[in-house]
């Protein structure tokens, strides 16, 4: 039987942000295993009418585990003479540490800032410490896999003795594809006149792919020096940001934009994502070494 999930719940109060945010970190599980993955979930929780500007948390120390992905999500809810608002940052943790070690998230930078201030304040939380398990295999676990790996024999001579072609499978989608489909889906947005939810979609989007084909986590810090090391063309990430900063203007600050600026935003991002898509090779296709 799989062993109970045990959820800790750390509340901290960031002294030096902006005062009226709390953070709450809620790791999936303090027991966790090598070469899987876990989740690391930070909550910024505030109430008001005022509008705060909240940035994706950074694991500066992090030791064990590599950060896969982070998915962010905001929600307002009106109460009793406020809103309460909530910003969720999901991390996505693959352990490399071996079993009987642990891992450490070190110290957790966040920042925020209310649209009056300049420049974001920040300060450092402390993180958790996870402990890596060696993943213990019942034996009708194992009876299964040896099973399926006799039937996996098996079906491969029956396919060899009748002569059957080996044939590759194609990726159903690539990474381009996917964002592309969803990049189409926000037009309807824009043809009804829904000008922020647009902006904010297509924000999203460019967020999430730099996330999963360059490793992004950040974008905002992402600078010249990260780019070089990288090998990331340093223009588009300058114009990422400016289109993610017109996105921001349009949500937050009532910004009205121009029919062109709505057009420049949905063309970077669907030329960023026709220049990097692979070509597909086709069963017909030749290859040359």
């Amino acid at each position: 039987m799989r062993k109970t999930i045990y959820i800790i719940v750390v509340f901290i109060l960031a002294l030096t942000v902006y005062s009226d945010v709390k953070w709450e970190i809620t790791p999936e599980s303090t027991n966790v295993f090598s070469q899987r993955s876990t989740q690391l979930k930070m909550t910024a929780t505030w109430s008001g009418y005022e509008t705060i500007s909240v940035r994706t948390p950074r694991l500066k120390e992090l030791k064990g585990a590599l950060v896969q992905d982070i998915m962010s999500y905001n929600e307002s809810k009106p109460g009793a003479g406020e809103v309460k608002h909530t910003a969720t940052f999901v991390i996505d943790l693959l352990i490399t540490n071996a079993p009987g070690t642990t891992v450490e998230t070190g110290l957790i930078e966040v920042m925020s800032r209310d649209l009056e201030s300049s420049e974001f304040s920040k300060t450092d939380l402390s993180g958790v410490t996870l402990n890596v398990k060696s993943p213990a295999l019942p034996w009708l676990v194992i009876s299964g896999i040896l099973l399926a790996a006799l039937a996996a024999a098996a079906a491969v001579f029956i396919v060899k003795k009748k002569g059957a072609k080996n044939s590759s499978s194609l990726p159903e989608k690539s990474l381009e594809e996917t964002y592309l489909e969803k990049l189409e889906e926000s037009r309807e947005l824009r043809l009804k006149g829904e000008t922020a939810a647009y902006f904010g979609t297509c924000e999203e989007l460019l967020r999430s792919y730099l996330r999963a084909k360059y490793y992004i986590a950040d974008l905002d810090s992402f600078g010249e020096k990260e780019a070089q090391e990288t090998s990331v063309d340093p223009r588009m990430v300058r114009t990422a940001k400016e289109i993610c900063a017109l996105c921001f203007n349009v949500r937050y600050a009532n910004y009205a934009p121009s029919s062109m600026e709505e057009k420049r935003v949905y063309d970077f991002l669907k030329e960023l994502l026709i220049r990097n898509k692979p070509n597909r090779q086709k069963e017909t296709d030749e290859l040359y070494i």
